[in-house]
């Protein structure tokens, strides 16, 4: 069974600044930039708890025992 080699950073990173793959803005980006209709909303409360916990800071998993 013959393997292709794996491609190099550089070559991946060639590849990907021109791919046509644009990401748009997140979920959480859009909801808040509309805070007037979704601070109305039902959900809210999902809203607010996504934000706290993209502003939460890292930490490292605790070990398991």
């Amino acid at each position: 069974m013959l393997y292709e080699l794996p491609a190099d950073l550089e070559e991946l990173k060639r590849a990907v600044a021109a791919s046509q793959i644009v990401s748009g803005p997140s979920w959480l980006e859009l909801r808040l930039a509309d805070w007037e209709n979704t601070r109305r909303s039902a959900d809210v409360d999902t809203v607010i708890l996504a934000w706290l916990v993209s502003h939460r800071p890292s930490r490292e998993p605790a070990p398991l025992s």
